[in-house]
């Protein structure tokens, strides 16, 4: 009965966010461009080369991976992906997954902490281009990697998998040519990047322009929290532009950085989706950093 209802719900906003775009073709394509923008301007430029860089490494440290301490290839995982930033976290994850260096067990968990900006995004687009500070952006930077490595010490020490119950079997050939590999296998989670946001942006645009039908004006605060529950990188120029001259601008940024919004939660999913794993822990993982997050800022640095 449940399953039904969200459904039919689920097919109800389909066809209201249909009716939407086509109603407002013009708001729609204005919002496309807006999306395009901001992934060739403020994503694309800081995802692609770590993440062939990052993919590239892990195809290089993949032989071996069987004989090394079970710490060792989470703490291996967890560097890769904080280089790459999201969705490069769960790409690895979901990589190593299928690579059989990893049983379903560790990274369901794994998914949830192997999951932060790329130190590029983050020094480069969030404290260089928003804030003209990019100590603001190391702030943030060190803040959510202390979070993220305080729940893997937890989950190395009471979680993890036991060393004499797992056989790593890694029957995959090495490859003969791990950068070209790299590259082709990245070329997929660029696309699923770009189509997010795209779309996630256009549909937070033509909701922005629905809702101004019937409001004067939008109060920031709601079209900085539309924008934040649907695409984080659009949200963040949004906010930047909302609360210029608050200083609560930076604790703002670190909400939605904490939020991160559908767009980055689906291409999570369907990464891991791709290696069948569970989506719970790192769900419940979001919900309790998004507090947590926001709090230690607010605490530390204002």
């Amino acid at each position: 009965m449940k399953l039904i209802l969200v459904s039919r719900m689920t097919m109800i906003i389909c066809w209201v966010l249909i009716a939407l775009l086509l109603l407002q073709p013009g708001v729609a394509h204005e919002g496309a461009d807006v999306g395009i923008k901001l992934f060739m301007n403020a994503l694309f430029p800081y995802l692609l080369p770590y993440l062939i860089l990052t993919q590239w490494l892990l195809r290089l440290t993949n032989q071996g991976s069987s004989t090394s301490s079970r710490t060792a290839i989470y703490l291996k995982a967890y560097g890769i992906s904080a280089l790459g930033g999201f969705p490069t976290g769960a790409a690895t994850i979901a990589f190593m997954t299928k690579e059989k260096q990893l049983t379903l067990r560790e990274s369901k968990y794994l998914l949830a902490i192997c999951h932060a900006p790329s130190p590029l995004f983050m020094i480069g687009f969030v404290g260089y281009e928003l804030l003209e500070n990019t100590t603001i952006g190391w702030q943030m930077l060190l803040l959510i990697h202390s979070v993220n490595l305080v729940i893997l010490g937890l989950f190395i020490v009471f979680l993890k998998q036991p060393s004499d119950a797992v056989l790593i079997k890694n029957d995959t050939k090495s490859s003969s040519f791990p950068l070209i590999d790299s590259m082709k296998g990245s070329i997929p989670t660029v696309l699923l990047v770009g189509t997010t946001v795209i779309f996630f942006t256009t549909i937070s645009h033509v909701m922005a322009k629905t809702l101004l039908h019937f409001l004067h004006e939008l109060p920031p605060i709601l079209t900085v929290s539309l924008y934040a529950v649907l695409e984080m990188t659009s949200s963040l120029h949004i906010a930047t532009q909302a609360f210029a001259s608050s200083p609560y601008l930076p604790l703002w940024l670190m909400i939605i950085l904490a939020v991160q919004g559908l767009s980055i939660h689906l291409q999570v999913a369907v990464l891991a989706k791709d290696a069948d794993i569970p989506l719970v822990p790192y769900f419940f993982v979001r919900l309790l950093t998004i507090p947590t997050l926001s709090l230690l800022y607010w605490i530390i640095f204002l």
